[in-house]
């Protein structure tokens, strides 16, 4: 189904290939930046404080972790529908929507810390979830007004911004909690919920007041066309079918299992390990560094050697970190602290090249459709991963879980190496 995107009349000034359009590609990314700085800030203190304060109000360690997945259920049964807002009506009104939705979850969340319901506490993280689904779209909408020559670098700088506000969010978020509340009170988690709160409403007033002319109404104007395809699970099979797109989506999906479903559990296996909340926080910080810090490098990288080879790198970088954290006992910090800043380098290797290949892949018009599919499965993927996650612990062990992550991790290396050797083979059949 085609929708028209309703453009206004923007984009029409700004024609590829002049200073105006340059200019507007850098403001664009500004604009993003400021968005994700508070958004990722507020859903990574938000997911810091799920797993603490559901195990205190049940527990139960399989519970606890699916409260903190629920971050990531939220994130997948938003995507669509935020993908269709985009179509009909450009990014602004699908990244502010969905910042919106996260305050209003993080109002939620809030409250259940002083009603002690584990229920509240999960429909306020699923409402957070579509902050995050507004926080990944981003990354695409800084690769809207992007040249062939740029869209990795553009994607990456998007996120990078995500550094700054994600590595503070849980030691922010678990530090305040650790210093200004009882350690033993469930209110006291409401704290990193009011920072989450104020934050994804900064994030919302951002975007839908500076992001003008909105990215996706200019390209609709280079296409010389407004209608956009509306996002559908039906995508898939197109997407599996093109032998780079389905590169990329595997990438994004096994990428997203092995990073969620280690980092999960690890602050409930250092809290087994008599670890406190501000060391707990570090380690998080750290991952979430990887995941994001060096994503520029990332994105210079991709954009000269192949967002291919960059799949299969990032593949074996997950493997070693998910492998040196399963090989660290729950009182050992050091290890852990390593392995997850690892798994975060590796994720961001991945997800990076995924994104640039799969924009690359298709046409002005599918790519909303597309992106919006692609991360659905991605996140999709996570929380399933999320979810075993906590059942493994449970019945296993952590380091029986982070063994399958990183052969998880390994598998995904070899296929994407034989997909390469395959697409290059394809393609010097044809050049021949």
């Amino acid at each position: 189904m085609v929708q028209s995107l309703s453009a206004g009349g923007e984009g029409a000034a700004y024609l590829p290939g002049t200073p105006e359009r340059d200019e507007l590609a850098r403001r664009t990314i500004r604009v993003l930046q400021l968005g994700v700085i508070p958004g990722g800030l507020a859903m990574t203190a938000s997911f810091s404080a799920a797993t603490l304060i559901a195990q205190q109000m049940t527990g139960d360690e399989s519970k606890a972790s699916l409260a903190a997945v629920c971050l990531s259920l939220g994130g997948t049964l938003a995507g669509i529908p935020l993908a269709a807002v985009m179509a009909r009506h450009g990014r602004r009104a699908g990244l502010a929507g969905g910042y919106l939705i996260g305050a209003a979850g993080a109002a939620i969340a809030m409250l259940s810390s002083f009603v002690g319901r584990y229920s509240v506490l999960v429909v306020g993280m699923v409402m957070i979830g579509t902050g995050q689904a507004a926080n990944l779209a981003s990354r695409y909408a800084g690769a809207d007004l992007a040249t062939d020559e740029t869209r990795a670098r553009s994607i990456s700088l998007v996120l990078w911004a995500s550094t700054i506000g994600s590595v503070l969010g849980p030691t922010v978020g678990l530090g305040a909690k650790s210093l200004f509340a009882d350690s033993d009170s469930l209110s006291g988690f409401a704290l990193p919920y009011v920072l989450a709160l104020g934050l994804f409403l900064i994030a919302a007033l951002n975007i839908s007041r500076r992001l003008r002319p909105d990215p996706l109404h200019v390209v609709a104007v280079d296409a010389g066309s407004v209608g956009v395809k509306l996002p559908s699970l039906a995508e898939a099979g197109r997407i599996f079918a093109h032998p780079v797109a389905s590169i990329a989506l595997i990438g994004m999906m096994l990428s997203q299992a092995v990073m969620v479903g280690v980092m999960t559990v690890s602050p409930i296996h250092m809290f087994q390990g008599d670890q406190n909340s501000f060391i707990i926080g570090i380690m998080l910080s750290l991952h979430i560094a990887g995941m994001f810090a060096f994503s520029p490098y990332v994105g210079w990288l991709v954009d000269r050697v192949g967002g291919q080879i960059m799949i299969v790198l990032g593949a074996l970088v997950l493997a070693v970190g998910a492998a040196t954290a399963a090989n660290t006992e729950a009182e050992h910090a050091t290890g852990l602290l390593s392995g997850l800043f690892l798994v975060g380098i590796g994720w961001s290797c991945c997800v990076v090249a995924a994104s640039s290949l799969l924009t690359a892949s298709f046409p002005v018009e599918r790519r909303v459709g597309v992106q919006g599919t692609v991360d659905v499965l991605m996140t999709a993927f996570g929380t399933a991963a999320g979810v075993s996650s906590g059942l493994a612990v449970k019945h296993r062990a952590y380091s029986d879980l982070a063994s399958w992550g990183a052969w998880v991790a390994v598998v995904l290396g070899i296929a994407a190496a034989f997909m390469l050797v395959r697409n290059f083979r394809v393609t010097r059949r044809i050049t021949l």
